[in-house]
């Protein structure tokens, strides 16, 4: 795994030792509103699952700021195409952490898995990730019941006037 750095955020593979952070974060029944697949209340037992699940994963990585995990950002590649996930801690949202962390797993994604499009979804009210997606560049394209569908093409994040990440 590759890991990916910016100015303010390293993107880089689980350890072992991020339970702490992990159990801090997704504990959080706030942080967890939009994501039914974050048990709540989330223990210590979760935490160590969760860490040792994104150790293995090819695509996960651990959003850190100032040495703490304070998230991920992962992608669930089939091919060519690839889903775009993230999920910050709620004390840091408002900031352009998510929007950074997935720019730049976009930036690195395309070219160096000759993605052809990358999509993601969210909960229909979720405001906050759907204007993460459009500041990416992503169109909606489909809503099903409560989740909404956004894409992006590879032509589309090379063309769009955003600034792709270092």
């Amino acid at each position: 795994m590759v890991e990916l750095r910016t100015d303010r955020l390293t993107l880089r593979r689980f350890r072992p030792s991020d339970v702490d952070d992990a159990l801090a974060y997704r504990g959080d029944p706030e942080f967890a509103r939009y994501l039914p697949h974050v048990p709540q209340p989330f223990t210590r037992s979760h935490a160590e699952e969760f860490v040792a699940i994104n150790i293995a994963d090819r695509y996960t990585w651990a959003v850190v700021v100032g040495g703490r995990v304070i998230g991920t950002t992962n992608l669930e590649v089939e091919d060519e195409i690839a889903m775009l996930g993230y999920a910050l801690a709620r004390t840091h949202w408002g900031r352009g952490l998510a929007t950074e962390a997935a720019r730049t797993v976009l930036g690195w994604a395309f070219p160096a898995l000759a993605l052809e499009r990358i999509w993601a979804s969210t909960d229909v009210d979720n405001a906050r990730s759907r204007r993460v997606l459009a500041k990416l560049g992503m169109r909606h394209e489909d809503t099903r019941g409560r989740e909404v569908f956004y894409g992006l093409p590879r032509a589309a994040w090379y063309s769009a006037p955003i600034a792709a990440p270092r």
